[in-house]
Formats: C-alpha cells, structure tokens, sequence
C-alpha cells in the first residue's frame, strides 16, 4: 500500500516538474525555433487547456472503468507526448503536442487522488493524501531549479525526454505495487453530453484567463471565452439536473467540506502561487539573479513542504481539517505580510525565512484542503471529486496570476507620476512609461527610451514595481484571512467516524 503510494506521487512529482520546468525553458526555445511571445505563451496555455478540460471526465472514467486501468494510460499518453514535445521542430507542432500531453496528464492527478481514496482505510488517507498532494506541489516550486540545470546543460528538449524516464519507472511500478481497483462507479451511465459541455467551458475559461496578461480583461478574446464558458456552463446545468447519471450529481455539493476545501484550494492556493509568480520576476528583473539563481534561491519553499507536508497530515489525522487549514491559511497572511516589508535591495537573508512560511503554508492548505475534499464524496464519484478539486487546483494558479497582474497594473499606473517627478524624469519620459505600464508591471523596462535615462528609469521600474508588489501583497493578505472564518465550517472528524461513514458508502452532509 505505501510502495503503491510511492508510484502514485512520482507521477505527482513527473508531472509538477514537468508544468514548472517551461517557464525556465521557454527563452531558450523561443531563440532556436524563432518564436514571439504569444507562441511562446501558447506553450503554457496549451498544456493548461488539455490539463483543465480533461480532469472531471478522467475521474469519471475511472468511476466507470477503474483507477488504475486510467492511470496507466494517462502515463503512457503522457511520455508518449513528452517525446514528441521534444521531437518538434517548429513552435505550432510542439504547442499541439503539448495540448495532448495536457490531457494526458489530466488524467493521473484524479486518478492517483481516487485510488488512495479506495485503497488507504481513513485513519491513513489523510497522511497518504498529504504525502500525495504534498510531493507534488513541492516538484512545482523546485521545478524551475532542475529545470535551469537541464536546460543550461543538456538543452531544452532534454526537458521533456527526462519524462521518459521517469515515466517508465512509474508505470512499471505502479503495475507491480498497486491493485487493481474496482470499478465502484460502474452502475452510473457514462453522460456524454456532460463531458462534452464541461471541458470546452473549462477550456474557454482558461483561455480566457490566460489571455487577460495580453489583452486585459476587457480584450476581444478574454471576454468571447468568457461568454462562451458562460453560456455553456448555464447549459450545463440544465444538462445536469435533467440527467439520470450526471457527470457532477448535485448531491456532490452538498457536503461544506467539499465546497470549502474547493474555495481553499482556489483562492488561497492560486494566491500563493501568483505570489510566488511575481517574487520570480522580482528576483529577476529587479535584483538582476539569472534564472538558475531565482530557482535555487527559491528552493527553501519545496525544503518547508517536505517537512510540512507529512506534519499536516498528522494534524490532520489526529485533530482534523480545521487545525492545519487554519494554521496554512495564518502563515499564508503572514508571508505575504512579511513579503510587503522587503525593498529593493533586500538581502537574500531577510528573503529566505519568508520562503520557507510560504512552503508551509502550501503544504498546510493544499494537502489538507484536497483530502476533505476527496473524503467527503462517497467512493463511487471518488475520481469525479478528485477531478474538480484538481481543476480548482489549476484554475486557482490561473486567476491568481491574472488578478495579481490587473492589480499591478493598476497600482503601478497609480503611482507612476508621483515617482518619475521625485526621480526627475520630463514629460516625454514620464508618458513613454504610462504606455508601458504592461512591461513595468512584470519589472521590466519599457523599450524606446534614450541609453542616458537607461540608469534613472531602471531605478523608477524597479520601485514602481516594488510599491505596486507591496500594495498587492497586503490585499493577499486581506483576502486568505478572510477565508480563515470558512475553515470552521469543516466539521471536526474522527478515523472511528469516518470508518463508519466509509462503511456506508459515503460521507456526511455536515463535514
């Protein structure tokens, strides 16, 4: 059972290295194969939208066909496109492929979420989900370090073909090490129609989402996506209500652990990652470390988390969710807090304890959150409630970053007279940096300047970007506090009651 677990969080590990590892890859592909940077974005966002759309329908599979028998596939589907990523020779067939290989890994998070759910008795889910959940938000943060060594070393492509390897290993031992799980969903009739009106809305909605760094909210793509995920959305409700055998059963949303956890998972999970987004780019643009520096400066976050991780799995074993969720989402406000105290020319040692709040944070709240979620379906829609908490899980990250970005924006604009007048700057400047407030809101000079105002406008962008930082990590920090009330709202458990209620089939209306 634990060596099975072994299995099931290596592909947690494959596939959160392999989502992190573009973002260091990405200038070097867009150098050998010639590409601008809406190409370049389509990398990311492509993976996203195959990721995204085929989340709830692999969970139902599983329901239907067995856990196992999904997962495997996905890890073959998965190295499969890895290699063909790699194989590319041009930006248009590497973004198919990485559509394909977003699918395929859609499947193994739900899957792997879903037969520890089946296999593990209650008074160990919890540790086991931690372990899970926590290994692969930890590969995520740590993801950019390997990813710098690869590519400095070995080149882009070798990003990918890494896949293979650890691929192999994790079919051949998830063959060996976990059982085969039955089908409990097998009875439920497959509902097509709800597949097919969720992953294009879930698709349109983060294509939408990911075109706001570009357009803005109110771009002519942003808001056809957004009234394309609305309009099929409303559909599928109606879809679902009038269903025998729905893909999402209303009585899936009755539980207050599920729509809780979900809400955690969302808002707290996709701030977190939006702040460690925009702490990347602060490293970077603004205190000048290479991209191999930023991702090993960066690296006390996954540190924490292995700590963290299996310690909130034990609270959450002994006392239940409300004790770790309440301490993630504290130390969460916290490090956004202390994150809004740093300057410019802030040392390295004031930086890392804050990391190091961040990764517990993380693996205090998304573990946590995850396994009430999981725990409150019953057994047979264990892969369809896996499935939705994981894409809240993607479409926290999303948002995040897309929100945090408008609000950068918005407070760079705010304040960018008042700063080029105390540093000097003429008019002429000072209008030039209003067209470029998209640029300074990432902590990047605008170009067209003269080379003589180079020094005195790099010193305006870069505390520009650091007051708008500033102002938006306090509003983070509003905003998870907030959440910390709901925490309550999960009902405390224990194993002898949730071995009951597992006995049953099912869990409890109230958690």
């Amino acid at each position: 059972m634990w060596l099975g677990l072994m299995a099931l969080s290596l592909s947690a590990m494959m596939h959160g290295v392999d989502a992190m590892v573009v973002s260091v890859a990405s200038p070097t592909i867009s150098r050998e194969l010639n590409t601008g940077l809406h190409q370049l974005l389509w990398i990311t966002t492509g993976y996203m939208l195959g990721y995204a759309a085929s989340l709830v329908a692999a969970g139902m599979l599983g329901d239907r066909y067995g856990h196992r028998r999904v997962f495997l596939v996905g890890i073959i589907g998965f190295v499969v496109s890895s290699v063909l990523v790699g194989l590319s020779g041009g930006i248009g067939t590497l973004i198919a492929w990485r559509i394909v290989q977003g699918i395929c890994g859609g499947a193994l998070v739900p899957s792997a979420l879903a037969i520890i759910r089946l296999t593990f008795p209650p008074d160990r889910m919890k540790i086991a989900i931690g372990v899970f959940v926590g290994t692969f938000a930890l590969s995520s943060a740590g993801g950019p370090a390997l990813g710098g060594v690869v590519v400095e070393y070995a080149g882009w492509r070798w990003a990918f073909f890494i896949n293979v390897i650890a691929g192999t290993v994790t079919f051949v031992l998830a063959l060996l090490l976990i059982r085969p799980t039955p089908a409990v969903g097998a009875r439920r009739g497959l509902d097509i129609p709800g597949v097919l009106l969720l992953a294009p809305a879930l698709a349109a909605f983060v294509l939408g989402i990911n075109q706001v760094a570009t357009e803005g909210w109110t771009g002519a793509v942003p808001l056809t996506s957004f009234a394309v995920a609305v309009i099929l959305g409303v559909l599928l409700v109606a879809r679902e209500r009038a269903a025998t055998h729905p893909l999402l059963p209303p009585a899936l949303f009755r539980p207050r652990a599920f729509i809780v956890g979900n809400l955690l998972i969302l808002v707290a999970g996709g701030l977190l990652f939006a702040v460690w987004f925009y702490l990347s780019l602060f490293l970077q643009n603004v205190q000048n470390a290479s991209p191999l520096r930023t991702g090993v400066d960066l690296l006390p976050i996954a540190a924490a988390g292995i700590f963290g991780a299996p310690f909130s799995g034990v609270l959450n074993q002994k006392f239940g969710a409300r004790l770790p969720l309440a301490i993630g989402v504290a130390l969460s406000g916290v490090s956004f807090f202390a994150l809004s105290r740093l300057s410019i020319d802030s040392g390295y040692s004031s930086l890392w304890p804050v990391l190091v709040i961040i990764g517990l944070s993380m693996s205090f709240i998304v573990p946590v959150a995850t396994e009430a979620v999981v725990s409150s379906a019953p057994a047979e829609q264990a892969g369809v409630a896996s499935g939705i908490a994981e894409t809240m899980g993607s479409l926290g990250p999303a948002l995040g970053v897309a929100a945090v970005g408008t609000a950068m924006a918005f407070a760079v604009e705010h304040d960018l007279n008042t700063q080029a007048a105390r540093a000097g700057l003429d008019g002429v400047t000072t209008e030039r940096l209003h067209d470029g407030v998209e640029e300074i809101a990432q902590g990047a000079n605008p170009g067209g300047l003269p080379d003589t105002l180079t020094a005195a406008v790099s010193r305006v962008v870069d505390q520009l970007f650091t007051d708008g930082w500033h102002t938006v990590l306090i509003g983070s920090m509003i905003a998870v506090l907030v959440l910390l009330p709901l925490v309550w709202l999960i009902a405390t458990s224990t194993p002898e009651r949730e071995d009951a209620t597992s006995r049953l089939g099912g869990s409890d209306g109230d958690q």
